[in-house]
């Protein structure tokens, strides 16, 4: 169909984007010093090695889900982890 072409053409513009920022991302993280971590954002930093939401997060460490929280948001802004949906929940991951 003449109306799924456009469609397809701009789904493989976007993910050529979406390559190339991901090489600009890891250009950057190369160039960039490592950011200076916390020892209780190392600890929640372990734990995201797998996606875990914040609720499991602060179960594991035993700090309330608003520490946690605050501390994610630390290590996000420091670019050590991501965060994205999943199945209607936020979930965290290392980068």
């Amino acid at each position: 169909m003449k109306s799924e072409k456009p469609f397809e053409e701009m789904l493989k513009s976007l993910k050529s984007i979406e390559e190339k920022l991901e090489i600009l991302i890891n250009l950057q993280k190369v160039a960039m010093p490592k950011p200076k971590v916390t020892t209780e954002e190392k600890k929640i930093l372990k734990l995201c090695y797998k996606k875990h939401t914040a609720e499991e997060i602060a179960k594991e460490t035993g700090k309330t889900e608003n520490n946690v929280n605050v501390t994610l948001s630390h290590l996000r802004d420091k670019g050590l982890i991501k965060s994205a949906e999943v199945r209607g929940r936020t979930v965290y991951e290392r980068i």
